[in-house]
């Protein structure tokens, strides 16, 4: 099969994906070599970027579009249909991504609970035991999202002693088993922030969901609680939290994910002393790199055989259309 990869990053990668790859041909194309290289290819791995009836047309024997990651914000699921293509992305819990995102959650947890910028000024004056921190255990989180990403966040926090609340569009059985005392439903979402020390964002970025975390969201937090976001930036109004900061509705907050990306260096929140910020790193990790190639490389061997690919998001619809 050939195989072309979208965008210089994954030249980093080459000496990682030449070998996994040795029984196929494979070639890397900038942005703008898509239109020429595209018709050489019958499998387009791509990273965060706009695949589009305006790109797809270029792809004459394309099979798959395969997105390098979970997030398919720029993926046009129903043009890779119409095009008879299949779109996939790789799931992100059993691949490292979820479990990686879930650890950076923690992390910011960790570092809002121990003032971490706090406590470096404080060791530079040459200070011990000082400031006072928040334990974990036996605080409450609010997980919003009880998705691939959202499971491996409460299974982390149900390890650190924390009870848990759990938000989701709708209810599971298998939420408790998890470890979700409570739940509410993304409609009561406000009600469900009362107690929690910690509140964990990891809903997927949806048209239902863009602008969802607004003044509203923020007002219901306990003013001693912290927010953290390893979502999507875009599911939050900026000038909400913006608000929220300024007028301490909220202790903190920690995110791994902005409004743009990457976001202005002159930004105020990267210095902000009450938030921690992470450049996207969450699903950054070995685990994730190693995954994600596995995942790929069967979902080659897949499309080779005729097969249809794993975590197909566009299956029915190709089904549908064939029958037509």
């Amino acid at each position: 099969m050939n195989i072309l990869f979208g965008g210089k990053a994954f030249l980093r990668l080459w000496d990682v994906l030449s070998p996994a790859f040795q029984e196929h041909s494979l070639d890397v194309a900038e942005d703008e070599e898509i239109p020429s290289k595209l018709p050489w290819a019958d499998i387009f791995v791509i990273r965060p970027m706009t695949i589009d009836k305006d790109i797809l047309k270029y792809g004459a024997k394309l099979k798959l579009v395969q997105q390098w990651g979970v997030g398919v914000e720029g993926l046009n699921v129903e043009d890779c249909t119409e095009a008879g293509v299949y779109a996939c992305n790789i799931p992100s819990r059993g691949t490292g991504n979820a479990e990686g995102v879930a650890e950076i959650a923690i992390l910011h947890m960790m570092l809002l609970a121990r003032r971490y910028h706090r406590a470096k000024e404080k060791l530079q004056e040459g200070k011990v035991f000082t400031p006072p921190g928040v334990t974990l255990w036996g605080k409450r989180a609010c997980v919003i999202g009880l998705g691939n990403l959202g499971h491996c966040v409460v299974e982390r926090l149900k390890g650190l002693g924390m009870s848990v609340t759990g938000v989701n569009r709708t209810h599971r059985e298998e939420f408790s088993q998890w470890g979700v005392d409570t739940f509410y439903s993304l409609a009561e979402m406000e009600k469900a922030l009362a107690g929690c020390r910690f509140v964990i964002l990891a809903l997927a970025l949806t048209p239902e969901t863009y602008h969802s975390i607004a003044e509203p969201f923020f007002q219901s937090m306990d003013r001693d609680a912290f927010f953290i976001n390893v979502a999507r930036g875009d599911i939050v109004v900026r000038e909400a939290f913006d608000k929220a900061l300024q007028n301490k509705w909220i202790a903190g907050a920690g995110f791994d994910v902005f409004w743009k990306e990457p976001p202005e260096i002159t930004d105020p929140i990267l210095n902000h002393p009450l938030v921690t910020t992470t450049p996207h790193i969450g699903g950054v990790t070995d685990a994730s790199l190693n995954g994600a190639i596995d995942f790929i490389v069967k979902n080659v061997q897949r499309v080779a055989l005729g097969e249809e690919p794993y975590s197909c998001l566009n299956s029915r619809d190709l089904q549908r259309k064939k029958t037509l």
